[in-house]
């Protein structure tokens, strides 16, 4: 059986991928279970399946994990592994090509993804407005269209409204957090931190124009900083001292240099003892 694998707590990039390949890889010659019918496996980022070298098994697919063909991660080009994935597809479909209307709608998804994985979606104009988190209607007429039940329509309009509820409270309240955040000044420009388990203030303060934000977890510790794609920001030196200074922690630079993580959502990390202060004193040097 066929495996396509991709990273825990999978993102848009990482789930559109895998849907990519399930839908629009060739089906297998000989008559065997294609990639349609493949196992979705999953393994925290730095790591592949089963621990075995990426690439090299033809019947396992690694997607935006792994560091092989169908991975970004190790390179700062506006990158995603749904390009990697769709120039993939059109390789492996040479005698068997798209509809021009199909590769031109995949297209389409292809560039909103990949604005989406590297961080552009904060230059939009509908970022701030709270009708952006409210695109449902437009998915109702594509189920519909899919054949889909009422029941079934219902019933996945039920889960995200409720999806929808919780991204709205998380954005309120994050707006209230952030007035008691500490705001100061750095080489690059104004930078906020605080200290919240609430994911939704680093979103919220790139939109309010912070050319940094420093989000600490008061329960767990783990620290995310994140720099606006905009910014001149550049987090080498900073990674650079932390990861010498803090013997206990884990940290890890994004390529792009404009992500420094000691807490992450697809892999587990050592959180850090210094303090919310520590840290700041070691972005005002820049």
């Amino acid at each position: 059986m066929k495996k396509i694998v991709t990273h825990i707590n999978p993102d848009l990039d990482a789930i559109f991928s895998v849907w990519l390949l399930k839908r629009f890889l060739p089906a297998s010659p000989r008559g065997e279970p294609g990639w349609q019918e493949a196992e979705i496996e999953f393994c925290p980022s730095g790591s592949t399946f089963n621990h075995e070298l990426v690439d090299s098994n033809p019947e396992v697919l690694h997607v935006d994990v792994g560091g092989g063909k169908l991975d970004h991660h190790q390179t700062n080009e506006f990158l995603s592994a749904a390009k990697l994935s769709f120039a993939y597809l059109l390789e492996e479909r040479k005698g068997e090509k798209l509809s021009p209307l199909e590769e031109q709608a995949l297209k389409l998804m292809v560039e909103v993804v990949n604005e989406v994985d590297n961080a552009r979606e904060l230059t939009w104009e509908e970022i701030k407005k709270p009708r952006y988190e409210f695109y449902l209607h437009e998915l109702f007429w594509g189920l519909r269209g899919l054949g889909a039940s009422d029941l079934e329509t219902v019933q996945y309009g039920l889960k995200s409204l409720d999806a929808i509820l919780h991204n709205f409270k998380n954005r309120l309240k994050a707006q209230e957090e952030i007035k008691e955040g500490q705001e100061f000044e750095t080489i690059w420009g104004k930078v906020l931190a605080l200290e919240t388990g609430n994911e939704a203030v680093l979103r919220e303060g790139e939109k309010e124009g912070y050319c940094l934000v420093v989000k600490k977890d008061p329960k767990e510790g783990g620290v995310r900083i994140y720099a606006l794609p905009s910014s001149k920001v550049d987090l080498q030196k900073a990674y650079d001292f932390l990861k010498a200074k803090d013997k206990g922690g884990e940290w890890f630079l994004h390529s792009s240099h404009k992500i420094l993580l000691n807490e992450s959502r697809t892999k587990p990390m050592k959180p850090t003892k210094l303090s919310l202060e520590e840290i700041i004193e070691v972005l005002k040097k820049g």
